[in-house]
């Protein structure tokens, strides 16, 4: 029997794959979307910018839950690789590791209640 859920994984996953993360200066490795996201449907929009603001916990290695040490150490390694400036090739494969790991923690943040915890991960906090 399926629910009207049951896609969120999948979507998750999709969203987290549209994320690309590039090195900053100061700020060291950040999520943004890889293109023009304006164009998405209202709530996959929501999930993007709800990835974008759970990475933000992940690279302060905020433990408060969905975000576990498994996410964090991820998230360590992709930073290193890029900040290294190892091939594009172990690069890739860090950031497809990160976004498997990412989409799990989104989809653990969300699962009770999909659209309304979207709404509360995408909220910017203070």
């Amino acid at each position: 029997m399926t629910t009207a859920d049951d896609h969120w994984p999948a979507t998750l996953a999709r969203v987290t794959g549209a994320l690309d993360f590039e090195a900053g200066s100061k700020n060291g490795v950040h999520a943004r979307p890889r293109g023009d996201i304006s164009q998405l449907p209202a709530l996959v929009n929501l999930a993007v910018h709800a990835a974008i603001a759970l990475d933000k916990r992940v690279a302060a290695s905020d433990t408060e839950a969905p975000v576990d040490r498994k996410a964090i150490l991820a998230r360590k390694d992709l930073s290193r690789a890029m900040l290294d400036g190892l091939a594009a090739t172990f690069i890739t494969g860090y950031a497809t590791a990160y976004r498997v790991e990412l989409a799990r923690i989104l989809w653990a943040g969300i699962a009770d209640a999909p659209r309304r915890r979207l709404e509360e991960m995408a909220r910017p906090r203070p």
